[in-house]
């Protein structure tokens, strides 16, 4: 079996855990939306993602509440590297922009995060975490 194959068929099911396991954040489970809105950003970031990763990272930051637009980062852990390195998804603009979108299908008293992460590890699981102001 080629490499190819063997990387996209652990692509696949990594993106089969996704679809099955709800994510955790601040002692709440992801909607299925959420799961969703998940699954595909992890589509993106698999695919230029660097063969050795452990995690995967996309960190928002929004200036303010609500705010249209903010400042977004894409970050891989490595098997045996101490520190992440950023790292590009196949459109940088898409997995923020979804995750954006899926903020409006949030419950009213979820939609006003000023920070997200969205963590995939190499197991499936994904954390989605917000982050509100105090």
């Amino acid at each position: 079996m080629r490499l190819w194959d063997t990387l996209g068929m652990r692509h696949a099911l990594i993106m089969l855990l996704l679809a099955a396991i709800p994510a955790i954040g601040f002692g709440q489970t992801a909607s299925k939306a959420e799961a969703e809105v998940a699954q595909e950003i992890a589509k993106c970031m698999l695919e230029t993602a660097p063969s050795d990763w452990q995690k995967l990272f996309m960190i928002i930051e929004l200036p303010e509440a609500g705010a249209p637009a903010g400042r977004v980062r894409y970050m891989a852990t490595r098997d045996f590297a101490p520190d992440p390195v950023a790292y590009t998804p196949c459109d940088p603009q898409v997995p923020a922009k979804l995750l954006m979108e899926a903020r409006e299908t949030q419950a009213t008293e979820r939609r006003g995060w000023t920070g997200a992460r969205l963590i995939i590890s190499r197991d499936g699981r994904f954390d989605l975490n917000y982050d509100y102001p105090k």
